[in-house]
C-alpha cells in the first residue's frame, strides 16, 4: 500500500512539474538587441556577438557591443569592422569600416567591449561584424537588426 501511494505521489508531482514548465513563457533574449555567432570565412576561431541597446543616450541611439573570439591562432591581431544599413529590411550591406583591434591571447582568445552612440534618428538598422585577422583569418557574423530603446 505505500508502495502505491509513494508511485501516484511521484506520478502526480511529475504530471504538476511538465505541467509548469508547459505553462512557464520560455525564456527570449530582449527584442531590441541581437546576438550572432562569429564563424570563420576564412582562417581559424569562432566566437560570439551580442549588441544591447542601452537607455544611456537619453533620446539617441546607444548600444554596448560585446564579442569574443576563441580558437583562433594566438596573437593575432584582429581589425573589428562594421556595417550598418539603415533603414532595417534585414540585409545588411558590405560596405565595413572601423578602426578598433584586438589581439587574441597565446590561448587565441580575445574580448572586446565598446559602446556605441548615434543620433536620436538612428535605429532601427541592420548591423554585421567582421574581423579581419592579421594571419588572414576572417570571422563574420550574421545580419543583425537593432531595434533600439
Amino acid at each position: 500500500m505505500i508502495r502505491r501511494f509513494g508511485i501516484r505521489g511521484l506520478a502526480v508531482g511529475l504530471f504538476a512539474t511538465c505541467a509548469a514548465m508547459a505553462a512557464a513563457p520560455a525564456a527570449q533574449a530582449d527584442p531590441t538587441g541581437a546576438m550572432s555567432a562569429l564563424t570563420a570565412v576564412s582562417g581559424q576561431g569562432t566566437g560570439l556577438v551580442i549588441v544591447s541597446p542601452t537607455s544611456a543616450g537619453q533620446g539617441n541611439f546607444a548600444a554596448q557591443i560585446e564579442l569574443n573570439i576563441h580558437g583562433a591562432a594566438p596573437n593575432t591581431t584582429f581589425s573589428f569592422t562594421r556595417s550598418i544599413d539603415r533603414p532595417a529590411d534585414g540585409v545588411c550591406s558590405t560596405d565595413y569600416f572601423g578602426n578598433t583591434t584586438l589581439t587574441t591571447t597565446p590561448g587565441g582568445t580575445a574580448t572586446l567591449k565598446l559602446v556605441a552612440a548615434a543620433g536620436p534618428d538612428f535605429a532601427p538598422l541592420d548591423l554585421s561584424i567582421r574581423l579581419i585577422g592579421s594571419d588572414g583569418t576572417v570571422l563574420q557574423s550574421e545580419c543583425m537588426t537593432i531595434i533600439g530603446k
